[in-house]
């Protein structure tokens, strides 16, 4: 394991449609597919699927960082973490009022029980909504 330090990961996160973003962490709040977890340095190599929710990094300056995360997969080996999401949003990235209205529009849509309605496609908008709002926020959990 030459070249690679044990005190902190190295993230990279990528999207579509958006250029890779490099960082240093001490730690990293996950939403995977079956639920949260926490990545440290000398994590065990790991590949999981994500799911809609919000990323958390702590940076080793102290800082925290808040992300919209939507599927995808985190992969982990030797502390370099990559993240391939299907979009990704930083909490200052996130257009607010936008989320909010989303958020309405997907609420409306599932208390409608409209046969038109496709109800997993409301659900899964619903679940996107709710992560940009907890990231703009900077909720993590």
């Amino acid at each position: 394991m030459s070249g690679v330090e044990l005190d902190k990961l190295n993230v990279t996160m990528a999207s579509p449609a958006s250029k890779p973003l490099e960082m240093e962490a001490d730690e990293l709040i996950v939403p995977g597919a079956d639920g949260l977890f926490t990545l440290l340095p000398g994590h065990t190599p790991l590949l999981s699927t994500l799911s809609t929710g919000v990323l958390v990094l702590h940076g080793t300056d102290g800082s925290q960082h808040f992300y919209a995360v939507n599927g995808g997969f985190a992969e982990v080996v030797h502390n370099k973490v990559l993240i391939l999401a299907h979009t990704i949003e930083s909490a200052d990235q996130i257009d607010v009022s936008r989320a909010e209205e989303a958020r309405e529009r997907a609420e409306r849509r599932l208390n409608q029980r409209d046969e038109e309605i496709d109800m997993s496609r409301a659900e899964a908008a619903l679940f996107r909504s709710l992560a940009r709002l907890k990231a703009s926020r900077k909720e993590g959990l």
